[in-house]
């Protein structure tokens, strides 16, 4: 408080102190100080670092006189209070660095403290006595190198941090020096400051090597405890009276946690009761204060209060449950340390097979985890009860100002029994934490007994019984949590709660049934085929409505299998119903159609449908929503089944596949009728697809007289067992045709035309004169610019040339 002081030292203060010093005896200025921190104080050997705190010590009891003969002056003539009050702080602050000059003297002579001493123990063999003070050896070392690596650790942090406060310090200094070396007083207290944290740097850094070493030993004999340790387990003799000894330990442990169980019951019993009791208080002042909100008076004043008693005699009520369970637990874990040792002790004494011990490896660690997990549990309690308490002091402090600011003697009285039962409830907390925190004690010595032991005993059985103990301990973890994962519920549907196992469970099973369901259907489909000689038709048909019955019942049966109500289905169906009012027409449109479509199989597998005007193609699929027709050029077109029920549907192969073509073609006028008839005969059956019965027999047409020949037509019937358009069948009948012709010697004509000129130029009459000349010698033209019709016979290409020449 007094350097706080110090540093708000006034304007007239400082004036005030400088007229002081100046009338009194008056100090040397401080020296300046290059460095933040002073090395000398730390290194070097002992005896100059001794001869520089000696030295230093003397500067500072010189100034400490000095500040106390001046205090005496200070108060013959009259100095302010303040004035005097700043002078003790600055005296006070260099008292303190001369003990801490002793401190580091004392420091500097100190030898480093020897770590703990071996026990020593008869071995080998080694008793069950000797191996438990090996093993209390090996934890002491522990714990002491862990509280030592925890004192390095604050060490490093704090040399650090008084490294960056002494360079902060000597600017400071450094800057008030320059500015005002006549203020001698806040000037001496930064000096004093900055000597201060020179000093307790100092100090850290002659510790430290000294805890170096102790961590360096402490570490070594970490190494030789714990080989002492596999040594002493490896040559543990243990007699049957260690047995019987670990036997009756259990049994005393196991009486003494039933009788502390029976003699808690009734007690606990009474606090439950007790505490409904006080429950049902507590809703009735709560009742009466939702009665009285709007009144502000007295009356409502001590209805809080009492409301508030209440809450804290049911704080007190159960802070003593809590207190029993703690009692309980400290006599079971005795229980459990006994029945470990006993079992240990058994399986190592008999020379147990390497089953037994995998047995009582896993069985323990899992036992382990357990308490690790009440560790944690206890751990969150003393944080949650101590948190708990500093509320409670709170309330504490709040109860009390109220109680001395009441106006009414009942208010009062009422605070006051407030502030008693506060003080019981904080009297419970603090026995429910020393309570806690012994079991926290014994929760971490039982789990690290137990873990030391399981590990030493797994190096004592096989590599494979190591493996099968690893894996059951880590997977039993592993299945707790995926069954917490799995059976977490998610929603609600009816009464039923869906989990994320149920989802699986369906998903699975929806999956084996479409895989055995389609399995199925290829079988029944070959034996359709093979056995009763079905068309692919039909028997896509019966397959596929048997695989979508079977498909919607098994959906049914796999929703009940796992646990869903299907009462609820009508909010399903409800809910699907408006679905398809909305936005489902069309598919539900298309579902019904191939339903129509596999069972009055208008439409069937295999068939030869047209699509538009131009295309066609088979169908090779025909599924309950879309149906699939691969035309010849290999596309495939997938049509909504819709498109066969409400549009018109062009089929080749509906009630059987034979197809008559028809195949016009024509010759000249030369030709013998008849002679081209059995040609064309002739010609119709050399092609392999045609077929011809009674009932489908071949015919040849004489369609009549045209313009360039006689026209005929072949009819002709074929089976429509590939897929090819009629243009694709009609091409094998025209080659078959052309071969015949050309062997008979049959003329096929070309297109003749008459061209009759009734007007014409003198020029182009000239140049129709040379053209035709050659060709036709009888032809007669003048000058008459009126021709006669002239018929042209010629070939094809010569026509093509004189038409190019008159033309150009």
């Amino acid at each position: 408080m007094h350097r706080r002081k110090m540093q708000k030292l006034s304007l007239p203060l400082l004036l005030l102190s400088l007229i002081f010093f100046h009338s009194s005896q008056s100090l040397a200025l401080p020296p300046e100080v290059s460095t933040p921190q002073e090395v000398r104080l730390y290194q070097g050997s002992p005896e100059e670092i001794t001869a520089f705190i000696t030295q230093r010590q003397a500067e500072i009891d010189k100034i400490i006189e000095t500040l106390d003969r001046n205090i005496d002056k200070s108060a013959d003539k009259g100095a302010s209070q303040e004035l005097q009050s700043s002078t003790t702080a600055v005296k006070d602050l260099y008292s303190g660095l001369a003990l801490q000059g002793k401190s580091l003297l004392k420091e500097l002579s100190r030898t480093v403290s020897t770590t703990l001493n071996r026990p020593t123990v008869e071995g080998p063999p080694y008793s069950v006595e000797g191996f438990d003070k090996i093993i209390s050896f090996q934890q002491q070392t522990n714990l002491l190198l862990a509280d030592c690596n925890k004192k390095f650790t604050l060490m490093q942090n704090r040399l650090a941090s008084l490294k960056d406060a002494t360079v902060s310090q000597l600017s400071d200094y450094a800057k008030f020096l320059k500015t005002n070396p006549q203020n001698q007083l806040p000037l001496y207290e930064k000096y004093g400051k900055l000597l201060n944290l020179q000093n307790e740097y100092a100090l850290l850094q002659i510790k430290k090597p000294k805890l170096e070493k102790q961590l360096a030993e402490l570490n070594e004999n970490k190494k030789s405890a714990a080989a002492w340790v596999k040594e002493a387990f490896a040559q543990l003799k243990i007699t049957p009276e260690d047995v019987d000894s670990a036997r009756k330990q259990l049994e005393a442990s196991q009486t003494s946690f039933k009788d502390i169980t029976e003699a808690t019951s009734s007690e606990y019993q009474d606090l439950n009761s007790r505490i409904q009791i006080y429950e049902i208080q507590l809703d009735d002042a709560l009742a009466q204060l939702e009665a009285n909100k709007t009144n502000n008076s007295p009356e409502r004043d001590g209805l809080y209060v009492e409301k508030e008693r209440i809450e804290l005699i049911l704080d007190a009520l159960k802070l003593r449950l809590r207190m029993i369970n703690q009692k309980r637990l400290n006599f079971e874990l005795k229980a459990l340390k006994n029945n470990f040792r006993l079992q240990w002790l058994s399986n190592y004494e008999s020379g147990a097979e390497q089953k037994s011990l995998t047995v009582f490896v896993t069985t323990w660690s899992l036992e382990a985890e357990q308490l690790a997990r009440r560790l944690e549990t206890t751990t969150t309690a003393i944080s949650d009860v101590t948190l708990a308490r500093s509320n409670l002091i709170q309330k504490q402090v709040t109860i009390n100002n109220k109680e001395a600011a009441a106006v009414t003697a009942p208010l009062r009285e009422a605070l006051g029994a407030l502030g008693r039962q506060a003080d019981k409830v904080n009297e419970n907390i603090d026995k429910l934490i020393l309570a806690l925190s012994e079991n926290d004690q014994d929760l971490r010595n039982a789990r690290r007994e137990i873990e030391q032991i399981l590990d030493l005993t797994r190096f004592s059985i096989s590599l494979t019984e190591r493996m099968r103990t690893w894996s059951a301990i880590h997977l039993a973890g592993l299945k707790d949590k995926a069954l917490s994962v799995l059976y977490y519920p998610l929603f609600s549907f009816g009464t039923s709660t869906v989990t994320l196992l149920i989802i699986f469970k369906i998903i699975v099973l929806l999956f084996l049934g479409i895989f055995f369901l389609r399995l199925l259907r290829h079988k029944i489909a070959v034996l359709l085929k093979e056995k009763a000689g079905m068309s692919g038709g039909v028997i896509n048909s019966i397959t596929t409505l048997g695989y979508y019955a079977c498909l919607l019942i098994g959906t049914l049966i796999i929703l009940s299998t796992a646990g869903l109500d299907l009462s609820q289905l009508s909010i399903i169906l409800g809910a699907l119903g408006v679905g398809i009012g909305f936005g489902l027409q069309t598919i539900t449109n298309n579902f019904i159609s191939g339903i129509i479509l596999l069972t009055e199989q208008t439409v069937k597998v295999g068939d030869l449908v047209s699509i538009g005007d131009d295309k066609v193609g088979e169908v090779i699929k025909l599924a309950i929503r879309a149906t699939i027709v691969r035309t010849i050029e290999g596309e495939e077109v997938i049509i909504p089944n819709s498109d066969f029920i409400s549009s018109r549907v062009n089929t080749w192969t509906y009630s059987d596949d034979w197809r008559r073509l028809n195949i016009p073609f024509g010759v000249s006028y030369d030709s013998d009728p008849d002679e081209i008839v059995r040609l064309a005969e002739a010609a119709a059956r050399e092609v392999p697809i045609t077929r011809e019965d009674f009932m489908h027999p071949l015919r040849i047409f004489f369609e009549g007289f045209g313009d360039n020949s006689l026209d005929f037509s072949i009819r002709v019937w074929c089976r429509m067992t590939n897929l090819k358009a009629p243009s694709g069948l009609k091409s094998d009948y025209y080659f078959a045709l052309f071969r015949k012709f050309k062997e008979a010697g049959v003329v096929i004509p070309f297109p003749q035309r008459d061209l009759h000129l009734q007007t014409a130029s003198p020029q182009l009459t000239a140049q129709l004169k040379a053209l035709i000349a050659p060709d036709r010698d009888n032809t007669k033209i003048d000058g008459n610019p009126t021709l006669p019709s002239t018929t042209d016979t010629g070939s094809r290409p010569a026509r093509k040339r004189k038409n190019e020449k008159m033309a150009n």
